[in-house]
């Protein structure tokens, strides 16, 4: 017993020895590393500080890239907001921010902070969609338009006018919301860009590709010559089949185009509606692992149905 006693107390000694040992191995490794990166960060000041081009290049680099950033997102505003034909104002900013503001912190009293984010999105949501509205009503409009302009420019030409002079007189007769586009094209002209190249970049700006389609017509006639005004009248005819086609073609695919916006946005808004109603439920689901993965699933299948969905609306 007494050596069952001595050899426990022997084996307790040598592994509070060992540990020890790991103990200072550990402190020591431990400084060698703290010794190792005071010297790496000396260094690295000394080579920023005598090449000084390498950190401003990396500042610079990642400021250009904010900068750019911020610079997309203000022109995509800016061009979203010229399509749908607003001028952007504070009175305008103001008018479309206090509302949502105003929803999302009566959402936020009544029914706290889900239903304040649920509001938010749903607010965001159809303002988004109220001006995507907007601007494809008005980009049809310029698509029907076109082949009215086209014919004013043709008559102008055929009587001995210029390709430019007729685009000029044409664009005085044209309404809005053709007029816009048109007279950004003219300002541009008259600013030193060619016809051709102030015309493809307004359609390409508008997304007005049959623009695009006219202004290479255009270059051409201006390049090389030949009759310009014949091509422009079989393009304004061709504008104008392909208008009452595609009429036909809305009207007999109404009821599938309209079945697919329904089944794509009718989800959506039931979970909206219900976050910002009844968010106890989602409270719940959130705070359990298979709530989570059962919310992350159906906003996974929601967005490859509405993919699907809309692939389906504009194929038709």
């Amino acid at each position: 017993m007494n050596a069952l006693m001595l050899l426990l107390a022997a084996v307790a000694i040598l592994l509070i020895a060992a540990s020890l040992l790991l103990w200072q191995g550990a402190q020591t490794r431990a400084h060698q590393q703290a010794a190792s990166a005071f010297v790496d960060r000396q260094l690295r000041g000394m080579a920023e500080t005598a090449n000084p081009e390498t950190t401003d290049a990396g500042t610079a680099q990642k400021n250009a890239a904010a900068r750019h950033g911020q610079r997309a997102w203000r022109h995509y505003l800016r061009y979203f907001l010229l399509r749908a034909g607003i001028k952007p104002n504070r009175l305008f900013f103001f008018l479309l921010i206090a509302p949502g503001v105003l929803l999302i912190i009566i959402a936020a009293l009544f029914g706290g902070i889900l239903s304040a984010i649920g509001t938010a999105i749903l607010y965001i949501a159809l303002c988004h969609f109220r001006l995507w509205l907007k601007a494809t009503r008005r980009h049809q409009r310029m698509v029907r338009q076109l082949p009215s302009f086209l014919d004013t420019m043709v008559r102008l030409a055929t009587i001995g006018n210029s390709l430019e002079s007729s685009f000029q007189s044409a664009l005085l007769t044209t309404d809005a919301p053709l007029r816009d586009l048109l007279d950004r094209s003219n300002g541009l002209v008259q600013a030193g860009l060619d016809l051709e190249h102030a015309l493809l970049q307004e359609a390409r700006l508008f997304r007005l590709h049959e623009l695009e389609l006219i202004a290479a017509v255009i270059g051409v006639a201006l390049r090389f010559g030949g009759r310009a005004d014949n091509v422009l009248d079989r393009m304004a005819s061709f504008m104008r089949d392909r208008e009452q086609a595609q009429n036909e073609l809305v009207a007999l695919s109404a009821e599938t185009r309209l079945s697919a916006w329904i089944l794509g946005l009718l989800p959506i808004g039931l979970g909206l509606f219900m976050i910002i109603f009844n968010n106890a439920m989602f409270s719940i689901m959130l705070n359990d692992e298979a709530g989570r993965k059962m919310l992350f699933g159906a906003l996974a299948l929601e967005v490859c149905g509405a993919f699907f969905l809309y692939r389906l609306a504009k194929s038709v």
